[in-house]
């Protein structure tokens, strides 16, 4: 690949390789068929690869695959092989400047954007013997729980790595995001007959309404949000209703905060039940951890260099989602989330377009072929 290349242009075979990828239908668990593409693709420029065990963990029909090239290096590049909705059916539209779907599935391109702009700059780095030393990562249900990546047992050697899966533009990446905290609160009352006799019952309905009243919905503040997304419990009308699940999750950039946040409600919430005589259970885990990537770190040294190189503009941006990024930085592996493009992630009139697609291609070629300046 010539980094100099006309960026509008989508060159035909990343045009192959991404309609390829997105026929293939794999949500989260059921990643198999775009890890045997990947392992053919892989095997075919004469590189080796493996699956690890992450199914393991995910519940799902494939593993991780991972591909080592000269050692694997002190870096990795890495993207998601499943999608979040069924893509079943999919007819690819080309159109001036982008692709789309024909509006009636979605497109896929979260994250076959990200393997399609590797797949193609690897097959073109092979082709030049430019490759360096380097780790490939793809991972499993990333948009469900973070499964593949939170399996995933990096090398010692590595140290930092680039994810290409934001909806940004290329050029973009994530050197800051929230952790999450996902809560389940199960509000106990007791149950009695409606009409005879609601007085002996504890509505447990009535108990959560008032303790919801307390909670802090929506944005909290520049860095932290709050959310109750589900909310389950009753049988029939004529029966006072003993139990109430609640669901819900809180983002923050500091996991000090999200602690002490979980701590008043959890707290708020209890004492509402007593008042009532009710009794409360709960359970909370972090989803994913905050990250936080400063300027004078490798990664962000690195693609700087890269876009530099390319006459892309390096723009570092805050996000309040979690990606696999989250989960390798909690490994020790400082890592980034670039920008990719897919515009409108996860709905039927997803697209990007042809220069993002080539600019996030360019970009994964410079990482496989250029060591970071010193």
């Amino acid at each position: 690949m010539d980094s100099n290349m006309e960026k509008r242009v989508l060159d035909e075979r990343l045009r192959q390789i991404f309609v390829e990828l997105t026929s293939i239908d794999a949500t989260s668990g059921k990643e198999s068929a775009v890890a045997d593409y990947i392992i053919r693709f892989v095997n075919n420029l004469g590189l080796k690869s493996y699956r690890d065990n992450a199914e393991e963990l995910s519940g799902g029909n494939s593993g991780n695959v991972i591909v080592e090239i000269m050692g694997g290096g002190e870096y990795l590049l890495a993207s998601h092989m499943d999608t979040p909705r069924s893509t079943t059916g999919l007819k690819h539209q080309f159109k001036d400047d982008r692709i789309t779907s024909d509006g009636t599935t979605p497109l896929g391109v979260d994250d076959r954007g990200g393997l399609s702009s590797i797949l193609f700059a690897l097959e073109k780095a092979v082709e030049n013997k430019t490759l360096k030393p380097c780790t490939l990562l793809f991972t499993v249900c990333e948009e469900t729980t973070l499964a593949g990546s939170l399996y995933f047992k990096p090398a010692p050697n590595l140290k930092y790595g680039f994810i290409f899966d934001s909806y940004m533009t290329p050029g973009h990446f994530v050197t800051r995001t929230c952790g999450a905290i996902n809560f389940e609160l199960v509000i106990k009352g007791k149950s009695s007959h409606a009409g005879i006799s609601p007085e002996k019952g504890i509505n447990a309905i009535m108990v959560s309404a008032e303790a919801m009243t307390k909670f802090p919905f929506g944005r909290i503040d520049e860095v932290t949000t709050a959310n109750i997304g589900s909310v389950n419990g009753g049988t029939n009308t004529n029966v006072v209703c003993d139990e109430v699940v609640l669901k819900g999750e809180l983002r923050t950039d500091f996991v000090s905060h999200g602690e002490e946040l979980m701590g008043k409600i959890l707290t708020d919430f209890t004492g509402v039940c007593e008042k009532h005589g009710a009794s409360m259970e709960s359970k909370y885990f972090w989803d994913f951890l905050p990250y936080n990537i400063t300027e004078s770190d490798l990664p962000y040294i690195h693609f700087s260099q890269v876009a530099e190189t390319l006459g892309i503009e390096s723009v570092p941006a805050k996000s309040m989602g979690g990606s696999d990024a989250n989960s390798l930085n909690a490994k020790g592996i400082k890592t980034i989330n670039l920008g990719v493009g897919a515009q409108n992630p996860h709905g039927n009139d997803e697209f990007i377009l042809y220069e993002d697609l080539s600019n996030a291609s360019m970009l994964a070629y410079q990482l496989l072929t250029t060591e970071i300046k010193n």
